[in-house]
């Protein structure tokens, strides 16, 4: 039976305070994975060994790797590692416009069955899509929240420091629900009141009364969001503080949409300042089409032992540096809930020497939840030969059934 989780927004570390290991954070292991119609397969059925700590997925390029790291990524809140639109996910030629994945994933001595997929709407451009857990349908992403939280690395983020802001906001955002779950709503709605906002400044609409209401909903959520993505960096920071690996030590702060105006105020008076701030720009967004706010703000990073800007280092640089950060949301995973998150690692080898490789399996194999692994060659991943389960994806589209194939 589902039960909707009663639990708080987790507490976070404040300056002073040391890190209790919580002993009873568990971590997550699929032990069965069933697409239908999810990109290129038609139908799959994965079984896996009980608490397979990693999975390894090799094959050529194309064969279907990626794909399957998208389906798990479907397990925990939002739109996936490809942040694909639902309709483009259904395998090409389906009689049917639709796709579904579910899951056994297991907790403990606690198994739990999760599914998710998506069927055409009347209502134009519906992007929604329906989750199932326990059987129970109709549930929230937050619900989702509650028993599943996912982290992945791919290489469209290897040079996640040096790429549009607008990058790094969605990865900051990933990180912050899943330490405070309500994030998503509270940024849905303030870009929902941002977008009023605008458009009545645009179109000449004076109605000041409606322009005040909005800007009380940018203070409130805006606010909200600020005071989240910044108790994250706060919570990353002190792990990485203490993280001793072969990975370079990143310093974080957030830079612009206030946000050095807000890192001095309480939620109530930074509530206050966002909807003043919206009030006094209402002339200049009228001239001009933008304004500052925590919609702009940027995640920045420094190397620590190099003092130079994340943006400014090497590729492999760049990717050691983000491997540390995801390191340090698991282990703060393991400080502030109690389960691990699943984790996603496509091609994570690629702009990595081999001391680096050697010293990520080495942090992986010591990791209490179960991590999903990509690369071309099986080889690569010769130190967990002894620990993970591996699969040959070219394989699994020669198994698919006759019917599935032809549907």
């Amino acid at each position: 039976m589902y039960a909707r989780s009663q639990k708080k927004d987790s507490p976070v570390v404040t300056q002073g305070q040391t890190l209790q290991m919580n002993e009873f954070a568990k971590g997550v292991y699929v032990s069965c994975l069933q697409l239908y119609q999810f990109r290129n397969y038609p139908f799959l059925q994965l079984d896996l060994p009980i608490k397979s700590g990693q999975v390894v997925l090799s094959g050529k390029n194309g064969t279907g790797k990626t794909n399957l790291l998208e389906a798990l990524s479907f397990l925990g809140p939002g739109k996936g590692i490809r942040q694909a639109g639902f309709r483009h996910i259904v395998t090409q030629n389906s009689a049917v416009p639709c796709w579904r994945v579910r899951a056994v994933i297991q907790k403990g001595n606690e198994k739990t069955r999760l599914g998710c997929g998506f069927e055409p709407s009347c209502v134009k451009n519906n992007e929604k899509r329906q989750i199932q857990i326990n059987e129970v349908n109709g549930l929230s992403q937050q619900d989702l929240a509650s028993f599943c939280s996912v982290i992945w690395l791919t290489p469209s983020m290897d040079r996640l420091f040096s790429d549009d802001p607008a990058a790094r906001r969605r990865f900051l955002d990933r990180l912050t629900q899943v330490f405070f779950p309500k994030h998503a709503s509270f940024s849905a709605a303030y870009g929902n009141a941002l977008r009023q906002w605008g458009k009545l400044i645009r179109e000449g609409k004076s109605d000041h009364n409606w322009l005040s209401a909005l800007e009380a909903t940018l203070g409130r959520y805006g606010s909200k969001i600020a005071v989240g993505r910044r108790k994250t960096v706060a919570l990353l920071q002190k792990i990485l503080d203490g993280q001793n690996n072969s990975f370079p030590q990143a310093s974080l702060f957030l830079q612009g949409g206030w946000e050095e105006e807000l890192a001095n105020m309480s939620e109530e008076e930074g509530q206050d300042f966002i909807k003043k701030r919206f009030l006094s720009v209402r002339g200049l967004y009228a001239q001009n089409g933008s304004t500052k706010g925590v919609h702009t703000v940027d995640l920045c990073a420094i190397h620590r032992e190099k003092q130079i800007s994340a943006s400014s280092c090497s590729s492999g640089e760049q990717k050691a540096l983000l491997i540390s950060v995801l390191l340090a949301q698991v282990r703060a995973q393991v400080e502030r809930k109690d389960f691990l998150p699943l984790v996603l690692f496509d091609e994570a080898m690629t702009h990595l020497d081999q001391r680096r490789r050697e010293a990520l399996l080495d942090e992986i194999s010591t990791l209490k939840t179960q991590v999903w692994l990509t690369g071309t060659d099986p080889e690569i991943f010769q130190n967990l030969k002894k620990t993970a389960y591996f699969i040959a994806v070219d394989e699994l589209a020669r198994n698919i059934p006759d019917w599935a194939a032809v549907s």
